[in-house]
């Protein structure tokens, strides 16, 4: 083209320099059908159980309608069902920004973010959905779980009771109140709710554990007596049943028959262990069994919120009997012979209720213990065990010596200080040495006595755990 006509067509144009813009292509068409067809594929996957190919189909579609709400929700129980948290949130807010009044994806929204650990936002979505919906018990029931969490127990107990009105004989809200009850303080209330869930549930066994736990705590022994008999009724040999029937029966003043329940001379087992072949001392096997403890990666010091809390000088691991399992592999054959060696010299006896019935499988786990210094391990029981054992690598030069007393030793049979005690308990007190190994049954309670040094305590504890 020439100078002259490109002038001519600017001109043409409008302005001079302007180029014409191409022609405007037309938007295709989506075939009516489309979308209609990938719900299907959408559907079906989920059917099939494919639902990573279910939740692209769901992007697809909202690619193509970005404002379908129901898409949104519909992939946002897939994301759940994924445990893809995150995108399950995304979605489902994505869904109630375009329709404000959809219940069922406020409430799922504030399940997706209690999986996140994200209480507060939580407490939000469930209280909105509430809100639309106060006939969802789901609704209130969750939303108290999520002030439950923040430790808003009087609101907690306020959602619980909203879920109770609509249900009233839902068991897991009726639950829930009585847990929250507890732990505001409010002990004969929540025997009272714990009560009312086992005249609608005689066999919910876990219930008869939170109701004989507040029992004892405030002081209804007698009570608590009856309700663990009812609980062994139904679950033979139950470990926390049988610990929480020996603190009730010591409450009653029944010593012979907590001496009988915890029979110390028949049924803990004590004594040096043999030094494994590839150590040339007891005092090598012991320092090699340290070091693995003080370098494990999972050794570390458990929050106040933590289940494992005990002390502030308090350390523990997580499980030893994984690889590498360093010198912990000849630790592991010295138990498992020692708990075959107590099953074979403790037989089956149908007039004891731990040695009623033997577990016919089982497996170990195992963890250390340690004390920086000072501290002590609060009295508790291992409730997945049947058998329970400790074994001392490293224990302060002050346990045992002389003017300490019994600081530092492990105590048998004394029970939490939560429980209410009108009456002393008659513990055994074992002294811990270097190379001592010790079995007891699962049920006894069991504590370290305070103590102050300036060495460290290591016990590596362990379980035997049932296989049903």
């Amino acid at each position: 083209m020439s100078r002259k006509d490109r002038r001519a067509q600017q001109k043409l144009s409008g302005r001079a320099g302007a180029v014409p813009p191409p022609p405007a292509r037309p938007t295709p068409a989506i075939p009516i059908d489309t979308v209609p067809l990938l719900q299907q594929q959408a559907m079906g996957a989920y059917q099939a159980g494919r639902k990573p190919d279910a939740l692209a189909v769901c992007r697809q579609i909202l690619k193509l309608q970005p404002m379908r709400a129901d898409v949104m929700a519909f992939g946002g129980m897939i994301a759940l069902e994924l445990d893809r948290y995150a995108e399950a949130v995304e979605l489902y807010r994505s869904a109630v920004a375009i329709r404000p009044d959809f219940a069922e994806a406020f409430y799922n929204l504030g399940n997706a973010l209690m999986k996140l650990d994200k209480p507060e936002e939580a407490v939000a979505a469930y209280g909105r959905a509430a809100s639309l919906r106060p006939a969802m018990a789901t609704a209130h029931n969750n939303l108290g779980n999520a002030l439950q969490a923040l430790d808003r127990l009087g609101e907690a107990a306020e959602a619980y009771r909203k879920a109770l009105a609509v249900t009233p004989d839902a068991l897991e809200p009726m639950r829930n109140l009585g847990i929250v009850l507890h732990k505001a303080k409010q002990g004969a209330e929540a025997a009272e709710v714990f009560r009312r869930v086992l005249r609608l549930k005689p066999d919910y066994a876990s219930i008869y554990s939170n109701l004989s736990t507040v029992l004892l705590e405030i002081g209804e022994a007698g009570e608590a007596l009856a309700v663990c008999d009812k609980w062994l009724a139904l679950k033979p040999g139950d470990i926390e049943a049988l610990a929480h029937k020996a603190v009730a029966l010591k409450e009653l003043g029944d010593r012979a028959s907590v001496r009988k329940l915890y029979d110390f001379d028949r049924l803990t087992h004590r004594a040096p262990i043999e030094v494994p072949a590839s150590y040339s001392s007891l005092a090598e096997f012991n320092e090699a069994l340290t070091k693995h403890v003080l370098a494990h990666p999972t050794l570390y010091l458990p929050s106040p919120e933590d289940p494992h809390y005990h002390h502030p000088a308090l350390y523990i691991t997580g499980e030893l009997f994984a690889e590498p399992k360093g010198p912990m592999a000849d630790l592991e054959v010295i138990v498992r012979g020692a708990t075959e060696r107590y099953l074979r010299d403790h037989p089956v006896d149908a007039g004891h209720p731990f040695l009623a019935k033997h577990p016919k499988r089982w497996r170990f786990t195992c963890w250390a213990a340690v004390l920086q210094g000072e501290g002590n391990l609060s009295a508790h029981v291992h409730l997945d065990g049947y058998l329970s054992g400790v074994y001392y690598p490293l224990v302060p030069d002050v346990v045992g010596a002389e003017g300490q007393g019994s600081s530092g030793f492990l105590e048998l049979g004394r029970p939490p200080t939560d429980f209410h005690s009108s009456t002393e308990a008659e513990p055994l007190l074992i002294r811990p040495e270097p190379g001592l190994l010790v079995l007891f049954p699962a049920y006894v309670y069991h504590r370290t006595v305070p103590f102050k040094a300036d060495q460290r305590r290591i016990s590596i504890a362990f379980d035997m755990i049932p296989i049903e």
